[in-house]
């Protein structure tokens, strides 16, 4: 099945790059490749390419790392030596001979393979565009079967990219771990470094301060926050981050972070762009009330918050919970999300009947037989399947209706860890690949489905009785993109292990 640049996918990635931060360990491997792509001989020699095919210059720069290590002594098209016709996959291009010579010129080579991946003719170059252009030049593995590991040639070396990498020909390891920088990663850098690329992309990052932000604000003898005009905003219970919606807190936050050097531009009440860069601004030069260098993720949750508006702005229950997924949580999590991943495109037979061979496996594992709904029958069909094989309890409630299993889950004793809404409003990160989310919807009823993933509270599901627009009542399994840890209707979550 097509991979669709579908309005879905353009905001997956745009949550994505708004929300990039690169891993602390490879910052400065991260920069000095951007400083390389920018050396006046080697941006004119992208320019000359971008001229002959209509590709960004800096997408050619991106290209040229990841597929020769940005040598000019080898083919854009795998890295194979510019001596002769590729020989590794793509074979035997260009199919002209050399211009000049019994050598291709770097030139010449770069626009015959971008030519060949037809990205002469991709005319979108925002970053969503960008993205999806790179991951289809890549290849749409990780995406089609691999879903909960963001494709490392795009991403590694940020926290959107931790683990999972193919290391041979369709052959996937999932601790194995991407030592290349990442495309998006190493644009993240080149946006912060070159003006031009920036205004290409249509950002415009806050401009420097004359002078270092101000030190985190403080107590008074009296108790009083010092540095804090008036009475200080209180936190207002979520994180906020790209596609936030509170309003009133954003624009509080813009209006402290131009009081403290680190201006986004007006405030809109909007977390943009010019507000993630400037919350990675302040961070960077910031500690939280502890004295603690604060995270640098572009993300306003507690300790920021804090940061910002003093410690009488922060109530003492906003402390951000810590725990570490045990190993069985884990491994039952990992063959969960593989078990239903086997399962996508599953679909009704007739659709809209609630019925079929395989809707009637899962309705069967509850109970139920078919013309039921069964979002919630395909959860415990998975898990079942998972903790068969691992050998250890299945203990998904066997029912078919949604609320009634959360309630049921809340009463299990040991190998389950419930996260409510409010505890996944305060702190996104307790919800954890292969999580159950449960939502409580009109007349009683509910909808539930697995987390593949989350970055930064944006959540990548496996649904069943479902549609690509999420509905409850939908015709088969789907892979959706979209749902937000945060989102109003969510009962809670649950992992299992």
């Amino acid at each position: 099945m097509a991979v669709a640049f579908d309005s879905r996918l353009q905001e997956e990635y745009a949550a994505l790059f708004a929300g990039l931060v690169v891993s602390p360990s490879r910052r400065e491997e991260v920069g000095r490749l951007a400083a390389r792509i920018l050396l006046p001989a080697n941006r004119a020699r992208y320019a000359a390419v971008e001229a002959a095919a209509g590709v960004p210059w800096f997408v050619v720069a991106l290209i040229h790392n990841l597929e020769a290590s940005g040598s000019f002594r080898s083919h854009l098209h795998n890295g194979d030596l510019l001596t002769a016709r590729t020989v590794r996959v793509p074979a035997g291009l260009p199919k002209a001979a050399p211009a000049q010579g019994d050598a291709y010129s770097w030139e010449e080579s770069a626009a015959d393979a971008l030519a060949f991946d037809r990205l002469d003719q991709w005319t979108d170059w925002t970053v969503p565009g960008i993205a999806f252009a790179l991951e289809r030049y890549n290849g749409f593995g990780y995406r089609r079967r691999y879903p909960h590991v963001k494709s490392p040639y795009l991403w590694s070396f940020s926290n959107a990219y931790t683990r999972g990498k193919f290391i041979a020909d369709g052959v996937f390891s999932p601790d194995a771990v991407s030592q290349q920088c990442g495309a998006m990663t190493l644009l993240s850098a080149l946006v912060e470094d070159a003006p031009e690329v920036a205004a290409r992309l249509g950002f415009t990052q806050p401009d420097a301060p004359d002078e270092v932000a101000r030190p985190t604000p403080h107590v008074a003898d009296d108790g009083s926050a010092v540095d804090v005009p008036g009475d200080p905003p209180r936190f207002p219970g979520k994180y906020l981050l790209p596609g936030s919606r509170e309003k009133a807190a954003i624009r509080k936050v813009q209006e402290r972070l131009a009081q403290m050097g680190a201006s986004p531009g007006a405030p809109s009440g909007a977390f943009d762009t010019p507000t993630h860069f400037a919350v990675q601004l302040f961070q960077s030069r910031a500690a939280d009330l502890e004295g603690v260098p604060l995270e640098i993720d572009g993300i306003v949750g507690p300790k920021t918050w804090g940061a910002l508006f003093g410690p009488l702005s922060i109530d003492s229950e906003w402390v951000k919970p810590s725990f570490r997924v045990g190993k069985r949580e884990a491994d039952l999590a990992s063959a969960v999300i593989e078990i239903a991943e086997g399962e996508i495109d599953v679909r009704e037979v007739p659709p809209g009947s609630n019925r079929g061979p395989q809707v009637e496996a899962y309705l069967s594992s509850v109970g139920l037989k078919g013309g039921n709904p069964w979002c919630m029958a395909f959860v415990h069909w998975c898990f079942a399947g998972a903790a068969g094989a691992l050998g250890v309890p299945n203990r998904v409630p066997a029912t078919g209706h949604v609320r009634t299993s959360w309630q049921q889950t809340g009463k299990i004793a040991s190998g389950v860890r419930v996260v409510t809404a409010q505890e996944a409003a305060r702190d996104p990160s307790l919800v954890t690949a292969g999580m159950v989310f449960f939502l409580g919807l009109d007349g009683g009823t509910g909808h539930a489905g697995i987390v593949a993933a989350n970055v930064n509270g944006l959540l990548s599901t496996i649904e069943g009785n479902t549609n690509d627009g999420g509905s409850r009542e939908g015709i088969g399994v789907f892979r959706r993109v979209g749902r937000k840890v945060t989102d109003a209707k969510v009962l809670g979550y649950a992992a299992f292990g």
